[in-house]
């Protein structure tokens, strides 16, 4: 919240209306790519909003939302350090030639014992014969249980 304070106090004033405002730091620390300026078009014209956004830097300066450029290479070297870590969680855990079993194995092997444990397919004609013989579909607490065998499969 006072984050979104800080910019509607700063962005969002009469003075972005005017004609020669910028959302540009007054002397920014590194030159921002091809001397964009970042201002409220004052054309009317859907195109030509079109091709004021296509000028946009490919990247914006972390300036720009004030920001200390610093902020980038912190924000880029969190993403490469992520990347790099989940590359390494991704790679198979083997050890060498003990003999031991491997990760893969061990979950093969366990997904096999659970499909192995898992009860027949549902057969909803069977259920229904086995409610009949409960006193069938006139009791409400046979609909129930045949509602709830339905929901479950």
């Amino acid at each position: 919240v006072r984050m979104f304070r800080i910019y509607t106090e700063e962005w969002l004033t009469s003075k972005a209306c005017e004609d020669d405002y910028t959302y540009n730091p007054a002397t920014p620390i590194f030159k921002i790519p091809n001397d964009f300026q970042y201002t409220i078009p004052k054309d009317v014209e859907h195109e030509k909003y079109r091709a004021y956004i296509e000028q946009f830097p490919e990247i914006d300066s972390p300036e720009i939302f004030g920001l200390h450029p610093n902020a980038d290479l912190t924000f880029r070297v969190k993403e490469v350090n992520a990347l790099f870590k989940t590359l390494g969680e991704t790679q198979p855990k083997g050890g060498g030639g003990d003999g031991g079993v491997s990760r893969e194995d061990v979950v093969y092997e366990k997904a096999t014992d659970l499909q192995e444990r898992l009860p027949e397919d549902y057969n909803e004609d069977d259920y229904k014969v086995k409610i009949q013989k409960l006193g069938g579909m006139a009791i409400p607490m046979n609909i129930f249980l045949f509602q709830e065998l339905q929901r479950l499969q």
